[in-house]
């Protein structure tokens, strides 16, 4: 009788142990998840500041002419983690210098557009810019804590809260479309090129030429007709594997004539074609289009 006695206060000792260390292991594993989310809080309104700053430096140093140059900010979100960077130059492309800024490990950009693009440049005297927009930063581990730096037309910046947009109700055209290309072999970025046909005139880009941290980056200006056509092609991803991704920017109020895209490499057929009001003909004629996806 004594024994069993003895056994059973054992046994219920036991499980009071067990049961205190479940609780302990629930109370810290609540506390790094807090913690996590005050840092992610944290470093958010820090990158936020932060890239804010960035952008009222290179409106600071275009007014004041250093260099007698221009200054911009490109948000680069090919690389991990994402990252900006202060450049100058007229373009990130024919920059003259830059300084990198990496986001912190917690942080990432959300949709980035200024006119457009990933860059935004600030003119001379005034402080003005000819590519308003936004950029969002938001947390890896919660992507609904999200800040929004815009800067406008004026040059001026600004830092807004609130949740990021859903992407569900965000209108997408074909302003901005990103084309998934997956080729065995991939593209030869050393003999390749693209080709732009706009009916009554064609644009060859040696890939080559334009190659900027392991990416195509080509901006350009071709006269059509008498009438300037503005266009930007990019890649996200190129040559991962066999895997690429194009990204095209076509402002309908910046191209009013026809327009194709195929690479010199691929006999199968175009990237993606044109309208001249803009809409999307065909896209992924090229039997190594896997999808064509309006931003």
């Amino acid at each position: 009788m004594g024994r069993g006695i003895s056994n059973g206060v054992k046994g219920l000792t036991l499980v009071e142990i067990l049961v205190v260390f479940a609780i302990f292991g629930l109370l810290l594993g609540s506390s790094v998840v807090g913690l996590t989310v005050l840092r992610g809080g944290a470093d958010l309104e820090a990158e936020a500041r932060g890239l804010s700053r960035v952008l009222e430096l290179a409106r600071n140093r275009t007014i004041a002419s250093e260099g007698a140059a221009r200054y911009g900010v490109y948000v680069d979100t090919s690389v991990a983690p994402h990252r900006y960077v202060l450049f100058q130059g007229d373009d990130y492309l024919s920059r003259v210098s830059e300084e990198v800024y990496q986001l912190r490990d917690t942080i990432e950009f959300g949709a980035v557009s200024f006119g457009g693009g990933q860059e935004v440049v600030f003119n001379r005297i005034q402080g003005t810019t000819g590519n308003p927009g936004s950029a969002i930063l938001r947390g890896k581990a919660d992507p609904a804590n999200a800040r929004t730096v815009y800067v406008g037309s004026s040059g001026a910046v600004e830092i807004d809260s609130g949740a990021a947009p859903n992407d569900d109700d965000r209108v997408k055209d074909s302003r901005h479309v990103h084309i998934d290309y997956t080729r065995n072999p991939p593209i030869d970025t050393a003999t390749e090129e693209l080709i732009l046909d706009f009916g009554t005139a064609t644009e060859v880009i040696a890939i080559s030429d334009y190659l900027a941290g392991g990416q195509i980056v080509w901006e350009g200006t071709i006269e059509v007709d008498g009438e300037e056509q503005k266009l930007k092609i990019h890649t996200h991803v190129l040559n991962s594997g066999f895997d690429s991704q194009f990204s095209v920017h076509r402002n309908r109020r910046l191209n009013t004539k026809p327009l194709s895209i195929t690479l010199s490499g691929d006999i199968t057929g175009k990237l993606i074609e044109y309208a001249a009001d803009g809409e999307i003909i065909s896209g992924g004629e090229s039997i190594y289009v896997s999808a064509v996806i309006p931003q």
